[in-house]
């Protein structure tokens, strides 16, 4: 695969000296770090490891454990505030050679193979979750359900999906939003909106039943 490092042009970072500041992970390097237990994934460019912080996340770990090897920037984007974003980067331990047209080539999450965390607690020791057995005849089973995960298990199979459509959708996404903030309609138009008129006029028309019955 081609690659470059220019980033999207719809980056919301908008912090070179964050990006320059950051080592280059070789996609081999991501995936073998995953395979031991790290929880890996990209936005725009940056390599984030949420191990820290999965567990505690407001919308479930769930939502981080299906993102861990891909390109989460569409996704973190479309449901976190600036604040919260701003405390991402924080996480950012390198980044990656970044295709503009193809993207990043999505990783296959471990838990898409079926696989969670062993609770032995050993570092790259991972257990199949029920039945479940997704990676076919790839991940084998250990002594005592013990799997263990090779860099390269993490490849996906062969797809006929279009990496470059994908892109194009991402960037409409990107120019769309920037379009929506530009007009104002993410800014919060005040507390009267939506029900907060019907429960201020309910609010005085309790109030005043209030005064007549007991004044």
């Amino acid at each position: 695969m081609s690659a470059t490092t220019t980033l999207s042009p719809h980056s919301t970072l908008n912090d070179d000296s964050l990006k320059s500041a950051k080592p280059v992970i070789d996609r081999h390097t991501i995936a073998k770090r995953i395979s031991t237990g790290e929880l890996l994934f990209i936005y725009h460019a940056l390599v984030i490891n949420a191990s820290a912080w999965a567990n505690r996340h407001p919308g479930g770990v769930l939502a981080v454990l299906h993102f861990v090897g891909r390109d989460a920037t569409d996704e973190v984007e479309a449901y976190h505030s600036p604040e919260a974003i701003a405390r991402l980067k924080k996480y950012a331990i390198g980044r990656v050679e970044y295709d503009d047209e193809l993207g990043w080539p999505a990783l296959t999450p471990p838990i898409a193979l079926g696989l969670i965390r062993h609770p032995n607690g050993v570092k790259g020791d991972w257990k199949r979750e029920g039945s479940v057995r997704l990676a076919g005849e790839v991940v084998d089973d250990g002594p005592n359900g013990v799997v263990r995960l090779r860099a390269e298990e993490l490849e996906p199979a062969p797809s006929e999906l279009d990496l470059r459509m994908e892109r194009r959708r991402s960037k409409a996404y990107h120019g769309l939003k920037d379009k929506l903030t530009e007009a104002g309609l993410f800014e919060w138009p005040g507390p009267l909106i939506g029900y907060g008129k019907d429960l201020a006029r309910y609010a005085l028309l309790g109030l005043s039943a209030f005064g007549l019955f007991f004044l």
